[in-house]
């Protein structure tokens, strides 16, 4: 792909310091000169430096250790990973598919296909689940500052990416391996090359190829990529950014990649068998499709599920809270709390109002705006489901803020200042004992080293407590079983049902209504808020919120 030539888009001319604007040239004349001698620093990419650096520093610390534990949709997308790359079939044992069955409705693979050469080189472990998502997070700053760039010029990219830097809602996911949060990742490299598009390259093909990925991301990227191309296909060539053919290559591109994810969801919604395609399979789920369970156009009451949608979607964007904890720090929010006026007046900066042709990348990011807007009227909204919307919602906050620096510096300088300031509270909450407390719950701090344990310590039958979600996915976790041991044997609940939960899977049994045998030297791995009849005949030892009991 040839480079994009200077004279396309004036304001990524290589930058000259005589060309700057007056305040950064204020800023260097500020650092003592002790500071740096007879070097010549570039205040601007020691700024740049400065936020990456601020960006990196709330992703790693304590990595690993916050959030505590293990989450369920971390733990299936790290066995699901382990399971294709040591056996070559998912635990359900599907041969390379193109979505998990998962428990049972199904759960987007992309992630754990990215999670397989960290496993393959690290080892199946929680820290090792969650590093794709830390470098996704970490590599998006930059990402975002060249789309900040190519919008305003690079002072506008570096506002951007401080944004995104200390964004609460950037930051939390980041620390963990939910699949559903790679999307946005993907997404910003499609729409990264849609901005490097002109008609002297190529660029729209690669976009065209990460858009197809997205589908592959997460499950509601199914409406919102092709309504975002239904917008950004006529700006691009309203505005002669990409050639007629090049446009036509790049959506022949996408259509090939997303006809295996086509299939799954026509095979899924008329209840076809699966179906295999060399190594790759599109399975047929055994209970209800996520997508017909969750978009408002399979329900029976269309227009009543799009009001609910649209109050709740308006609700969690002012309120800045789904009530998962996971998701947000009260009472930081997504980004400090009532700050959706700000992206609601910096949308408004995004539309043209003359020259619409030359003004190609503001309409793009309105694009991407409204079309993660319409996602959030199909499907009740919590912030992972709507997870694309923020990114332009910060580029639309950030454009409040440069007209601020353009027009009343002072008033940026405070503005700027008051986010640090809100930087820094949201990091000593999150970082917090109170914090890590609520989150021992939902990622079941313990657990594992509980399972580990009761394990080691017995060939006997091991009882699972079933106050924790899908327990039999931390059992996979830490036994790596080869899914050709267990699939003849294990017995489910309800094996057509879309969270399936089995009650029996090799030597475990889940919930003590079904251990009933206490004679047999069963090992018990319970929840610290149940009891165990006759606990004094058991030597108990603790991990975090759970007891082992050994007979």
């Amino acid at each position: 792909m040839s480079q994009l030539p200077p004279t396309i888009l004036p304001s990524m001319a290589p930058y000259r310091p005589e060309s700057a604007p007056s305040e950064w040239g204020s800023i260097r004349s500020s650092f003592p000169k002790a500071l740096y001698g007879s070097v010549k620093i570039n205040p601007f990419w020691a700024l740049f430096a400065v936020v990456v650096l601020l960006g990196i520093i709330a992703r790693l610390w304590e990595f690993g250790s916050l959030p505590p534990g293990l989450n369920q949709d971390e733990a299936t997308n790290g066995v699901d990973a382990y399971s294709l790359y040591r056996y070559g079939v998912d635990r359900n044992g599907v041969p390379f598919p193109v979505e998990f069955i998962a428990w049972g409705s199904g759960v987007s693979a992309l992630y754990g296909y990215v999670l397989i050469p960290f496993i393959a080189v690290l080892g199946l472990s929680p820290v090792v689940v969650r590093v794709p998502m830390l470098l996704s997070g970490i590599l998006s700053l930059p990402l975002m500052f060249h789309v900040g760039s190519r919008m305003a010029g690079r002072q506008f990219g570096l506002l951007t990416m401080f944004f995104l830097a200390i964004s609460p809602w950037h930051i939390l996911a980041s620390r963990w391996g939910l699949e559903a949060n790679l999307l946005p990742f993907v997404f910003l490299i499609a729409f990264a090359c849609l901005l490097e598009s002109t008609r002297e390259n190529d660029w729209f093909i690669a976009a065209s190829v990460f858009l197809a990925l997205c589908l592959y991301a997460y499950g509601p990227a199914y409406a919102l990529i092709p309504v975002f191309l239904g917008f950004a296909v006529p700006i691009l060539l309203v505005s002669r950014r990409v050639r007629v053919p090049t446009m036509l290559a790049g959506l022949a591109v996408f259509a090939l990649m997303a006809v295996p994810i086509g299939l799954f969801v026509y095979i899924n919604t008329v209840k076809l068998n699966s179906i295999s395609y060399g190594p790759v399979t599109v399975p047929r789920l055994p209970g209800q499709p996520r997508f017909e369970g969750q978009a408002a156009f399979f329900g029976g009451e269309i227009l009543h599920s799009l009001k609910t949608n649209a109050r709740r979607l308006a609700s969690l964007l002012w309120n800045q809270n789904d009530g998962q904890p996971w998701n947000t720090v009260e009472p930081y929010g997504y980004f400090y709390r009532y700050t959706l006026p700000l992206a609601f007046l910096g949308s408004l900066m995004l539309v043209p109002l003359r020259r619409f042709a030359q003004s190609p990348e503001k309409l793009l990011v309105l694009s991407w705006l409204v079309a993660s807007s319409i996602l959030g009227l199909l499907q009740p909204a919590n912030i992972n489901r709507i997870n694309l919307i923020f990114m332009p919602l910060l580029i639309s906050s950030a454009m409040c803020l440069d007209w601020l620096r353009r027009h009343i510096n002072g008033g940026f300088i405070i503005a700027v200042l008051a986010f640090l300031a809100g930087f820094m509270l949201f990091t000593r909450e999150y970082h917090g004992a109170p914090y890590r407390q609520q989150l021992d719950g939902p990622f079941f701090t313990g657990l594992l080293e509980a399972l580990d344990y009761a394990r080691a310590v017995s060939d006997n039958p091991i009882c699972v407590t079933d106050e924790v979600r899908m327990p039999y996915i931390f059992v996979l976790f830490t036994e790596k079983m080869d899914p050709a041991s267990y699939l003849s044997t294990i017995e489910y609940d309800d094996p057509n049902g879309p969270f399936r939960q089995p009650r029996r899977l090799g030597r475990y049994r889940f919930g003590q209504r079904n251990c009933t045998n206490h004679s047999d030297g069963t090992v018990y791995v319970l929840d610290q808020t149940e009891t165990l009849p006759h606990a004094e005949l058991y030597a108990v030892k603790s991990y975090g919120n759970f007891r082992v009991y050994v007979p």
